[in-house]
Order: structure tokens, then sequence, then C-alpha cells
């Protein structure tokens, strides 16, 4: 081991040598792609030509997209859509957004490859989800004519309305005219979308202000997803002022309309007494809506009120019976709160439970897609 060291000490220079050695040819594509945008900036389309050759040799992508751009149009060769779709593809293997575009192009029009406009879809896709404008503007195109993908006229607003924040002209008008044609519910469900992909970043600069602008649109027009989605951001101040009361507004609505995450949250609200006075009977009420539509914490909580008679009658059976269901959708706590409750139950009375539970979750599976 020390002679390994002192080798390496001794060997500085080399080291620093082969480090040039290996930033050279990187320097040199760069040099080759920068050269190769001068010339072509002054419309020497040879000389650009040769000069991108050199750097897309050397796996330059942006060198390669330029190279795919001048066989396509012609420039400094002769047009040429299938030398031009095969640069294309080099760059687009890489991930580059421009080529993934172009190449796109190549197979909705057929030009230099077999025509596949699903595999056009797929590459619009590819690069729109890169914030390419042009991208989502063809996705969006193609998502509101039905060719490569099912006919959707909310994907289609979707995407063209990302197309046009992503500076894409056009795409406002395009949007303008797909609003026309959609129903209320369409618009909605689009502009949830839009609310989500703003909220993650998804094909757009994350603007948590603007998913809150989307979102309040969406549940104006009555959409139950965007009103809970609403109401955790009035809950926790993300895009909007904190306002505990607005929260409460937009939970209660959702949970009208039977979104059960909504009903589990509004029962949390009534159990806990937060932003509204605390009534356990409404708990127990929103909790029992919401475990049987599944929702794992409402079935936890619902059998606590069972156990201890809180806003509900004190039924041990009951209380047995939902907390075995939420322990097997995956709550350790109703493990121990199950056989905690089984200390004071008979062994009909468990045998009972079990059976319920047992012919709750056998209709639960049924009713599953």
């Amino acid at each position: 081991m020390i002679g390994m060291h002192r080798r390496h000490l001794g060997g500085g220079a080399a080291a620093c040598m082969l480090l040039l050695a290996l930033l050279w040819p990187a320097t040199g594509l760069a040099g080759d792609l920068e050269d190769g945008d001068k010339a072509f900036a002054r419309k020497d389309f040879g000389q650009a030509l040769n000069l991108y050759r050199k750097a897309a040799a050397g796996g330059d992508a942006v060198a390669q997209f330029r190279l795919g751009t001048m066989y396509s149009k012609g420039q400094g060769t002769p047009q040429n859509f299938r030398d031009a779709a095969a640069w294309f593809l080099q760059s687009a293997t890489k991930g580059y957004a421009l080529a993934q575009n172009s190449l796109g192009v190549r197979y909705e029009k057929g030009q230099g490859v077999p025509q596949n406009i699903t595999q056009a879809a797929t590459l619009y896709r590819e690069a729109a989800e890169q914030r390419l404008g042009l991208a989502q503007d063809n996705l969006s195109d193609l998502y509101a004519k039905g060719l490569g993908v099912e006919k959707d006229p909310v994907l289609a607003h979707v995407w063209s309305s990302l197309a046009s924040a992503n500076g894409e002209a056009g795409a406002a008008k395009k949007r303008v005219v797909l609003e026309r044609a959609m129903s209320k519910t369409q618009l909605a469900e689009a502009h949830t979308h839009l609310g989500m992909m703003y909220a993650r970043g998804r094909g757009v600069a994350q603007d948590a202000r603007k998913s809150a602008q989307w979102l309040q649109k969406a549940a104006d027009a009555g959409f139950m997803i965007a009103q809970f989605e609403l109401a955790g951001y009035y809950d926790k101040g993300t895009g909007v002022t904190k306002n505990a009361s607005t929260a409460t507004k937009w939970y209660a609505r959702a949970a009208a309309q039977g979104h059960a995450r909504a009903q589990a949250t509004v029962a949390y609200m009534y159990d806990t007494g937060t932003g509204v006075d605390a009534d356990p009977k409404r708990a127990a009420n929103w909790y029992g809506l919401a475990a049987e539509q599944g929702d794992t914490v409402a079935q936890y909580n619902l059998g606590a009120m069972y156990e201890s008679g809180r806003g509900i009658a004190q039924d041990h059976v009951e209380a047995h019976k939902w907390f075995n269901i939420a322990e097997v959708n995956g709550s350790k706590p109703a493990t121990d709160a199950r056989q905690l409750v089984e200390t004071l139950m008979t062994p009909a009375q468990i045998e009972e439970a079990q059976k319920r539970a047992g012919a709750w979750l056998k209709q639960r599976a049924t009713q599953a897609p």
C-alpha cells in the first residue's frame, strides 16, 4: 500500500497530462460545434456541415440535431430525410428534446422513416415533458384529432395550454378553439390537470401560485378533485394565503360529492375541533362514509369511535370489524387496537366481528374494477 501511494504522488505530472488528454476531445468537440454555429450564421452551410459532422461523430447531441436539420432542409447538402432521421435518432436517444420533436415529425409525416403516428406521439411526449413548447403543441394536435392516441379534448387542452405557457406562438388560439367545443366538466378536468402539472413542475416550471389559480377555476366549477386539492393548499398556505376556514369550506364541498379523503379530513376536523366546533356525531358519520369507500385511516378512526362510544353507540363487534378491515388494508396501529378490543369480547362476539369484516372485504373485492 505504501509503494502504491508513493507511485501515485510521483505521477502527478502524468496524471495532469492524462486529465488534459481526457478534456481535450470534449473541448475540441465543443469548438467544432461553436464554429459550426458561426459558419451556419454566415450561411456557409458547407463549412457548417463539416464542422457539425466532426462534433456529431464524437457523440455531441446538439451537433447531431443540427446535422439532422440541415439534411432535412437540404442546407449544404441535397435534402435527405433518411439521413435526417438517422441523425435525429442519435440525438433523440440521448434525450435531446428538439431532436425528439423533429424525429416525431418525421414519423408523423413518414419522411425518412415508415409513417408511425403512435411513435410520433411517444417522441412528442418525451420532448413535451422536457418543457419544449413546440412538442407540446404537436402532441396537443394529435390528441385533438385522435391521431396515434385516443382522441381526448382534455389532454389536447392541457398540452396546448402548456405550449402557450412555454412560449409557443399560436398555441393560445388553438386552446380557445378547443374550449369552445368542450363541456364544463371537461374544461374543469383540464384545469385540474394543469393545476397538478404546475404543482409538480411537469412540462412547465413549478409554480404553486399558478397551480392554485388553475385549481381554483376547476373548484369553482364544482370539480371534486380540484376542491380537495385546493382545500389542501389553503390548509398549508401553498400558493395562497393560509386560511383554515376556506380550507374547511373546500374540504366540505369535496366531501359532499363523495371524495373519500375529503370525508376523512372533515371527520378529523369535527373529531378534533380543528377549524370547526368539535362534534363527535358528525365526525363518526363522516368517518363512516369514508370508511365504506375504503379509506384506511377512516376505518381505523371509526373503529376507535365504536370502541370508545364517542359520537356513536359503543359496539365492540363493530370496533373489531373496522380495526380488522384497517389491518388488512395495511394499518399497523389497527393490529394493536384489534387485539386490545378482543380482551373485552366473548369468543362469539369475535367470531361475529370476523364474519362481518370478511363479508365487507369480499363485497369490496367484487366491486373493484
